[in-house]
């Protein structure tokens, strides 16, 4: 289903606490559509143009909106939470993706958008690159958005994976280190590895450690 399909499925609220009316927004396979459906209400999938020029490539709930990412970074806000109301898209064009980061993954924490990505110098001479990991931030309740540089979560780790289309934060506890991402998923600038890595990053120097994660049998 993921190939074919649904990419990634985000949810607008938990859909098991009473009273809360929960959407679904899918990112589909190469498109420039999205798809949603309001839980335990309509079971039907209704599609959304998002006015996105390149196909949506990460879907993230903050406050109260879905946004709406494409390759390049540009992001459509798609509005209006309300079941039976179909939702509006609206392109951000005064957001623009921070300089010279090659992003990896989008995420909210404490209501602001987070991105996560690389930091990469190439050297042509001997056809290598180094890189070194960066997270930036911004406000969308700000009259004129902007990425800036995060250096200090405090005692937050934030956990992203594209092997399990997930994102989040969460407070630090026992075996988990603060102020770190921890990432479950191909290294920068090695895409179709096979080898499960999990790379830890030290947030406020961009310093990657990198372990080899054994599957048990």
């Amino acid at each position: 289903m993921r190939d074919v399909f649904f990419r990634e499925i985000v949810l607008s609220a938990p859909h098991d606490v009473a009273g809360l009316e929960c959407v679904a927004m899918a990112m589909l396979r190469c498109s420039t559509e999205v798809a949603f459906c309001w839980v335990g209400v309509d079971s039907a999938w209704m599609l959304l143009d998002i006015k996105l020029e390149f196909s949506v490539g990460s879907i993230v709930h903050c406050q109260d909106k879905f946004l709406a990412i494409d390759c390049t970074g540009e992001i459509s806000v798609c509005s209006s939470n309300a079941a039976g109301a179909t939702p509006t898209a609206t392109l951000l064009p005064s957001l623009s993706p921070p300089v010279r980061l090659c992003h990896r993954s989008y995420l909210e924490s404490n209501g602001e958008l987070h991105i996560v990505g690389a930091m990469v110098s190439m050297f042509h001479e001997t056809q290598s690159f180094t890189y070194s990991s960066a997270i930036y931030k911004c406000n969308l309740h700000d009259r004129t958005p902007e990425w800036s540089r995060v250096r200090n979560i405090g005692d937050q780790t934030l956990f992203v994976s594209k092997y399990f289309t997930e994102s989040f934060s969460g407070t630090s506890v026992s075996k988990y280190k603060e102020n770190k991402i921890y990432m479950s998923e191909p290294l920068y600038g090695h895409p179709y590895d096979l080898v499960h890595r999990l790379e830890i990053v030290d947030i406020a120097t961009g310093a990657s450690e990198v372990k080899l994660v054994q599957e048990k049998m």
